[in-house]
This record gives C-alpha cells, sequence and structure tokens, in this order.
C-alpha cells in the first residue's frame, strides 16, 4: 500500500512539473465561443501584412507584454500577423486510402477475372475507370484541400493569453480569511 501511494505521488509531481504549455495563442472568431488554440511548441504558417511571403516557424514562447512571439530565429509582432495557415491531416491521409481502394479494385478484378474459369467474364472498362477515378481523388483531395488558412481582420482577431497556475511575483497568492 505505501509503495502505491508513493508511486502516485511520484507520478503527481512529474506530470506537475510537464504544465509549461500553459501560454497559447487563440484565433478567436466573433460569434464563436470556442478559439482556435495554437499552444507554445506547435508549428505556426503565417504571413505578415505587406508580404506576400509564408514564414515558417516553432513557437517556442510568448512574451504578453510585448505582445510578440519568439520563434526560433526571430521575433515577431502579434499585430503583424494578417493570415495563419494549418495543414489539414485528413487531407494527407485520405489520398493513401482511395489510391489503395482503387488498386485494390482493380487487382481483385483482374485476379476475378483470371481464376472463375468462365471465357465470358474480364477485366471491363469500368473497373478501370473506378481505378482510374479513385487514383485522381487521391490526387486531388491533397492538393485542394492541403491547408486551412484563417484571415485575421474584422471577424477574426489573435490573441496570447497565459493561464499559468503558478502565481507572479507581481501579484502574490492570497489567504482567504475565515470569519
Amino acid at each position: 500500500m505505501p509503495l502505491r501511494i508513493l508511486l502516485l505521488f511520484f507520478i503527481c509531481c512529474v506530470l506537475g512539473t510537464m504544465l509549461n504549455a500553459q501560454k497559447m495563442l487563440l484565433i478567436e472568431r466573433y460569434g464563436k465561443a470556442n478559439p482556435k488554440k495554437i499552444y507554445v511548441g506547435e508549428t505556426i504558417r503565417y504571413k505578415l501584412e505587406d508580404d506576400d511571403q509564408w514564414y515558417i516557424g516553432v513557437m517556442q514562447d510568448i512574451i504578453l507584454e510585448q505582445n510578440l512571439i519568439v520563434l526560433g530565429d526571430r521575433y515577431v509582432a502579434i499585430d503583424k500577423i494578417v493570415k495563419i495557415r494549418y495543414t489539414r491531416n485528413w487531407a494527407k491521409r485520405i489520398g493513401p486510402m482511395f489510391f489503395w481502394f482503387g488498386s485494390g479494385w482493380s487487382v481483385f478484378a483482374a485476379i476475378g477475372t483470371a481464376t472463375d474459369g468462365d471465357s465470358s467474364t474480364n477485366y471491363r472498362w469500368s473497373d478501370a475507370i473506378v481505378t482510374g477515378a479513385s487514383w485522381l481523388v487521391a490526387w486531388t483531395i491533397p492538393k485542394i484541400f492541403k491547408y486551412k488558412t484563417y484571415t485575421l481582420g474584422k471577424r477574426r482577431k489573435l490573441r496570447p493569453i497565459d493561464i499559468s497556475i503558478i502565481p507572479t511575483k507581481e501579484e502574490p497568492a492570497k489567504a482567504i480569511p475565515i470569519p
């Protein structure tokens, strides 16, 4: 029994020290209650105002007082970001699924034609069309739906927040008197 308590205490201490991802950026949309959250440590793709180039970087920290994002080799002012882009993982995963579906359709149709013993059945154009169409879908879906882009402006804004549990030096924790 004491070993279980010691193990539970150790797990709580280890998990308590991993609460460093308490700073995040919120992409808030006017009229929506659930914002998109970007945590420290995530990779972001962004476009700055008066610039047509997309930049990429891993967020290492957020400086709330100066409204800055600390990336690997630079600081970026949050007010200067006009677009943020995310890679859609479902689009990457669905492409190979359609490819293998079309390949399997064609392979099973060819095996069925070769092994059924009936000379009147053969590999048909409809089998080739299903295979070709699924390969075309496998190629186009990741190209079309690769990114989700958020344009910041009147309806969306980017807001940094810090929800750390540890009290700051400016505002120490205060005891509540019991009457």
